[in-house]
């Protein structure tokens, strides 16, 4: 998914801008979806958001976009049961935020089924669909900007709902206490988030599979550094927003299979669901392997073993799929 990430000038990018009128006009006067689309950048053969530069390290493409579609699928149909989130915000809510939306499926599955209320998708990518409920509206800002605060549009939320969001802006505390504000009194927080390590079904931490070996390879070195990702900060986040002054803080998580070893219908489907989308967020990272910190072979061979552990079928590993929902109080 596409999400927010910090700013900086985009002249001078090893990045290639592909817009055709980038010697013509400053797009510092422009905010609208419209010319945002009208700057990306290639690179290794993907393309990337480039209106925001140095703000998030995943692609923008096509297959990025599929890989979100599979990931949000995933996550309504399995994990809640075909709902879309999980805070109880009763049936008439007035307006509804989802931060870090990338293609926009959560928005506008979420607007069919409130056409009542006002669903507001931000991103710092333009890669919205043209089309969409009446209610829904994109917009493309940088919420993780530090100096500029949030436009008035997000104030008074019934819900702020992110996913695979919060890991990746480089001041988290700063997001969710902005989050905080916007809300409307009894508004509703709900993050949702990979909780690593990965571990193996007896429970043991899977130190040695190379998932987990990519996931510390992203957080601690350059990539990290240069994008801000945080990919152990959300077992933090109850505490976080209990000293934010949030109240009703509960959590839900669901171990989920990595690849296809489940004897059970239903966690196999989720584990072969879980590993396509792996295999994905994989190449999309090796193949940035100068931002990793190692060489081009380096990961070659850690994207190989990657695919060879999730088609073992006795490699038992699970990822935790956690969700964390909070009140703001009346």
């Amino acid at each position: 998914m596409s999400n927010q990430g910090s700013g900086g000038d985009h002249h001078g990018s090893s990045e290639d801008s592909t817009s055709d009128y980038a010697d013509s006009i400053d797009f510092s006067e422009f905010t609208s979806i419209d010319t945002a689309q009208m700057v990306h950048r290639y690179r290794n053969g993907r393309r990337y958001q480039g209106w925001f530069e140095g703000r998030y390290g995943l692609p923008n493409d096509d297959t990025e976009q599929g890989r979100e579609h599979l990931k949000h699928r995933l996550y309504s149909d399995y994990l809640l049961g075909g709902e879309f989130f999980i805070s109880p915000i009763g049936s008439n809510p007035q307006k509804i935020v989802d931060l870090g939306t990338g293609a926009g499926f959560w928005p506008v599955d979420v607007a069919e089924k409130y056409p009542s209320a006002r669903v507001i998708g931000s991103d710092i990518s333009a890669i919205q669909p043209p089309w969409s409920p009446p209610n829904v509206e994109f917009r493309v800002e940088d919420l993780d900007d530090e100096n500029h605060p949030w436009t008035r549009i997000y104030a008074g939320a019934d819900l702020i709902h992110t996913r695979s969001v919060i890991q990746t802006v480089r001041n988290p505390e700063l997001f969710l206490q902005r989050a905080f504000e916007n809300l409307k009194p009894g508004g509703w927080l709900e993050c949702h988030d990979l909780f690593i390590p990965l571990v193996y079904e007896d429970g043991t931490v899977a130190t040695d599979h190379p998932v987990q070996r990519l996931y510390d390879l992203v957080n601690d070195g350059p990539f990290a550094r240069r994008y801000g990702w945080q990919l152990y900060l959300p077992p933090r986040l109850p505490q976080i927003l209990r000293d934010m002054g949030f109240v009703n803080i509960q959590e839900q998580h669901t171990p989920i299979p990595v690849g296809r070893w489940s004897r059970r219908s239903r966690d196999r489907e989720m584990g072969m669901f879980n590993q396509d989308n792996l295999i994905d967020w994989t190449a999309a990272l090796l193949i940035r392997h100068e931002d990793l910190g190692i060489s081009e072979e380096e990961a070659r061979q850690l994207c190989q073993e990657t695919l060879m552990a999730m088609d073992n079928n006795k490699i038992h590993a699970l990822l935790d799929w956690g969700v964390v929902w909070a009140q703001k109080p009346l």
